[in-house]
C-alpha cells in the first residue's frame, strides 16, 4: 500500500480508519492537495484528529469519508464559509476549546454540498461541541443547515443570558436530545427554550448562576437526566419544587455551597426518578420526609413514592433522616450517608435498627464515615459499632437534658443507697449503747449532780 506523505509525520491506524496528527504544530493547515495524498493511498479515512495543532483558521476540507472530525484546543477564531461541505458523512465534529466569538460563527459555515437547485444541509451531522470558545450570543440560523443535529454542547461560553437570537437558534433544534449549558454565568432560562425540542432527554445546567430551579423546566417532557450542581439554589420547597418530569430518571444536586432546606414536595413530581445525587453541600441541614411523596394518581387519598434505588447523601450537614422519606429501602442497591454530623438519639434509632443493615448487605464499601456528632457523650462514635453492640439509643428528656447516662446515674445512687444503710445503722447502735463521748449513757449520775441544786422546802412551793 502506498504511504501518505502526511503519514510520514502524523499517525495513520490504518485498520481503524484514524488520521491522528494531534500535538503537531500544522499551521497552516494541509493543502487540498495533502489531503488528496491520503486518498490515493487508499487509506479510508474515518476519523481526523488535529487537537492541539495550533490551528488559527479551518479552510475548506476536501472531499472524504470522515465521519469525525476533532479541531479541539486550537487557537481557532476563524471558518471558512462551506468548511465542512465536502465531508457529506460528517456525524461528530469538535471544535471545543478555541478562540471562536459569535460574528465568527455563522450559518454558511453548516451548508452542505451544492446540487443544482439548493445547498444540501449536513443531513448527518448529530454532535456538535462548541464548549470553551468566546461565544456570547448565537445567529438565530445557526442550526438551519443540521437537520440532524442531536447533541450540542455550549458550556465553558460567557453567555451571561440566553437572548432573543440565541433562544430562537437553540429552540429551532427539533431533533435535540442532549444539551450542555453548564458553565455560562446564566443567571435564568429562558421559558420557552424547551418547548420546541420535545426529544431532549439529556440537560446540564451545572456551574450557572439560578437561584430557583428554572420554571422552564416544565416544557421539558421528555428529560430523562439533569444535574443543577455548583448553583446558588437555597432552598427547594412549596412553589419552588421541581416541576412534573414523568421521564426523568437521573437528578444531580450537589457541590451547591447555598443549599440549605429540601422542603416538602420538592421531588414529588418526579414519578420515575430511580437515581439522585444530593451530596457535598456543606450547609444542606434538612430534607423534609415527604420531599419524594405524592398523592396516588388512581386514589388521592393515598401516597406514592419516586421508585429511587440509587440514593446519594454523602458529605452534607444533615443529623437526622426521616424514615418515611422513602419506603423502598430494603430493595434500593445504593444508600451513600457518610460524612454527616449524625444525632445518634432515639429519632435516629430506625437509621440503626433498620438502614444500616440495609446498606451492609448491599454496599458494605460505604460503611465507613457515618459517625455520631451529638449528643456529646456519644460525638466520634461509629453508627456502624452502635448497631453492632445492639445499642439502643434515647431521646431527650422534658427538660432537654439527654438521659444517655441515666443507666450509670442509677447505679451510683443505687450503691449509695447500699453503703448509706449499714452505716446508718451502725451510727445508731453505737448511740444507743452509750458509746457516744461526752453525751453516753455510762455516767448519768455526775451528770445529773453537775446541774442539780438542792432547795428549800419554801423555795419549792
Amino acid at each position: 500500500m502506498q504511504t501518505s506523505n502526511l503519514c510520514q509525520n502524523c499517525n495513520c491506524k490504518v485498520d481503524f480508519g484514524i488520521f491522528d496528527c494531534s500535538n503537531r504544530k500544522i499551521d497552516p493547515q494541509f493543502s487540498p492537495d495533502d489531503w488528496q495524498s491520503l486518498s490515493t493511498s487508499e487509506f479510508d479515512v474515518k476519523s481526523v484528529l488535529l487537537v492541539s495543532t495550533g490551528m488559527k483558521e479551518v479552510t475548506q476540507f476536501p472531499s472524504m469519508n470522515v465521519t469525525l472530525l476533532d479541531l479541539s484546543h486550537n487557537e481557532i477564531a476563524t471558518i471558512e464559509s462551506k468548511c465542512f461541505m465536502n465531508l457529506t458523512l460528517l456525524q461528530v465534529l469538535d471544535l471545543s476549546h478555541n478562540r471562536l466569538k459569535s460574528e465568527a460563527l455563522t450559518p454558511d459555515i453548516f451548508v452542505g454540498h451544492y446540487s443544482p437547485n439548493e445547498y444540501v444541509p449536513m443531513k448527518h451531522l448529530r454532535v456538535l461541541r462548541l464548549s470553551a470558545n468566546e461565544l456570547h450570543s448565537l445567529n438565530q440560523d445557526l442550526f438551519e443547515n443540521l437537520p440532524s443535529l442531536e447533541e450540542l454542547s455550549l458550556d465553558l461560553n460567557p453567555f451571561k443570558v440566553i437572548d432573543q437570537q440565541s433562544e430562537i437558534a437553540i429552540a429551532s433544534i427539533d431533533r435535540l436530545v442532549s444539551l450542555d449549558l453548564s458553565y455560562m454565568e446564566l443567571e435564568d432560562i429562558p421559558k420557552y427554550l424547551f418547548h420546541t425540542p420535545q426529544r431532549l432527554q439529556y440537560l446540564n445546567l451545572t456551574g450557572n448562576l439560578l437561584q430557583i430551579v428554572p420554571p422552564a423546566l416544565t416544557y421539558a417532557k421528555g428529560l430523562k437526566w439533569l444535574s443543577v450542581d455548583e448553583n446558588p439554589i437555597s432552598s427547594i420547597v412549596v412553589g419552588t419544587e421541581f416541576p412534573s418530569l414523568k421521564q426523568l430518571t437521573f437528578l444531580s444536586l450537589s457541590y451547591m455551597t447555598q443549599l440549605r432546606v429540601i422542603g416538602r414536595g420538592a421531588f414529588s413530581g418526579l414519578e420515575a426518578l430511580e437515581e439522585i445525587h444530593i451530596t457535598n453541600n456543606p450547609h444542606l441541614s434538612f430534607i423534609h420526609g415527604h420531599a419524594f411523596m405524592r398523592n396516588d394518581t388512581d386514589n388521592p387519598e393515598r401516597f406514592d413514592w419516586s421508585p429511587i434505588k440509587r440514593l446519594y447523601l454523602h458529605n452534607n450537614n444533615i443529623s437526622y433522616l426521616d424514615a418515611q422519606l422513602l419506603v423502598q429501602w430494603d430493595s434500593m442497591e445504593v444508600i451513600d450517608i457518610r460524612v454527616n454530623p449524625w444525632a445518634c438519639d432515639c429519632s435516629n434509632r430506625w437509621v440503626l435498627l433498620s438502614l444500616l443493615p440495609i446498606i451492609e448487605r448491599t454496599t458494605p464499601a460505604i460503611l465507613n464515615n457515618i459517625d455520631c456528632n451529638s449528643p456529646p457523650q456519644m460525638a466520634g462514635l461509629s453508627m456502624v459499632d452502635l448497631e453492632h453492640k445492639h445499642t439502643h439509643m434515647r431521646c431527650p428528656d422534658g427538660a432537654g437534658n439527654n438521659p444517655s447516662n441515666d443507666g450509670a446515674l442509677l447505679m451510683g445512687l443505687l450503691i449509695g443507697v447500699l453503703l448509706a444503710i449499714p452505716f446508718t445503722a451502725a451510727i445508731w447502735c453505737v448511740y444507743k449503747r452509750g458509746c457516744f463521748g461526752l453525751f453516753g449513757r455510762g455516767n448519768s449520775t455526775a451528770y445529773s449532780r453537775a446541774f442539780y441544786s438542792r432547795t428549800t422546802l419554801n423555795e419549792e412551793f
